[in-house]
């Protein structure tokens, strides 16, 4: 069942659920409608579940609601919301997609904006929270790592993304799901296009631990479909060829000029998606990421 609702004026009757009675799990709030959480949305819409999303941007309101899905805008700072609230009313499970934006903004405080978030959840009684979060949290270690490795990751951004998985598997008023994406590429997005031309990049024979954006999403909606309570995933297509190689490969296919690597450096280890494959019965639709799309 695919539902294509398009109106100017967001009416949450309309977004209850008929099952509501039965504790169906159909209807989910995204927080973001970038890149990902846009993607999944339109993907959670195919199958029928009841979809609501935010953006930041009050203009683009309207553009999502055209394409006929309910859209909300919301403005989420350390130490307050504002917009339309009631985003966070019936929803069964929500999943917050926004980064933590340390690059473009090095002094946000991302725990204090996810505490917002937090408070609003319990405040609605949402029960179900999927956090899109990052294999950063590993930092560079070596070896096999699964979703018991130690999170070594000591940048300013993997530091506030395991404060806030923490935060979240801890809290006693719902359940969480913590997904570590690898580097996410698809539509519109490779980092080749970033690289071509650099020089002297660190570690050539470190493995790459990408996923594409279809596999991401279809892990995040297979969490949702069969959810287990408090777990954690790593999300990463079985594809590990060494740096050098692959960004060698990929400049060919793009047909732009490759980047040059030092001879020597640390080798990272493999992330493993075992966990997916087995307890979610996963199947990687993109196996080979020597593409551009």
């Amino acid at each position: 069942m695919i539902f294509r609702i398009s109106f100017n004026i967001f009416d949450e009757d309309l977004y209850k659920s008929s099952n509501e009675s039965q504790g169906v799990m159909n209807r989910i709030g995204i927080l973001g409608s970038g890149w990902l959480g846009f993607a999944l949305a339109k993907e959670a819409q195919k199958k029928g579940y009841k979809v609501k999303l935010t953006t930041t941007t009050e203009g683009k309101v309207d553009l999502i609601r055209r394409q006929g899905f309910l859209a909300q805008f919301l403005k989420l700072s350390e130490s307050s919301a504002v917009g339309e609230l009631d985003f966070f009313q019936s929803i069964d499970a929500l999943v917050i997609t926004i980064p933590p934006g340390l690059r473009n903004n090095p002094q946000r405080n991302y725990i204090a904006l996810i505490e917002q978030i937090i408070e609003k959840t319990e405040s609605h009684k949402i029960q179900r929270v999927l956090f899109t979060s990052s294999t950063s949290v590993y930092g560079f270690q070596e070896g096999i790592i699964t979703e018991s490795s130690k999170l070594l990751g000591d940048t300013p951004s993997a530091k506030q993304i395991i404060a806030v998985e923490q935060r979240l598997l801890k809290n006693q008023n719902f359940e969480s799901c913590i997904v570590r994406l690898g580097g996410l590429m698809g539509p519109n997005r490779h980092p080749i296009f970033t690289l071509s031309g650099k020089k002297n990049l660190p570690n050539p024979q470190s493995p790459i631990n990408f996923i594409h954006q279809k596999d991401a999403v279809a892990i995040l909606l297979q969490i949702l479909e069969n959810w287990k309570g408090d777990q954690t995933f790593n999300a990463v297509t079985p594809f590990h060829p060494s740096r050098k190689e692959y960004y060698e490969q990929m400049a060919k296919i793009a047909q732009l000029p490759p980047p040059t690597f030092e001879q020597n450096g640390a080798i990272r280890g493999i992330i493993s998606s075992e966990k997916v494959l087995g307890e979610l019965s996963c199947q990687f639709m993109v196996k080979n990421l020597l593409i551009l799309n």
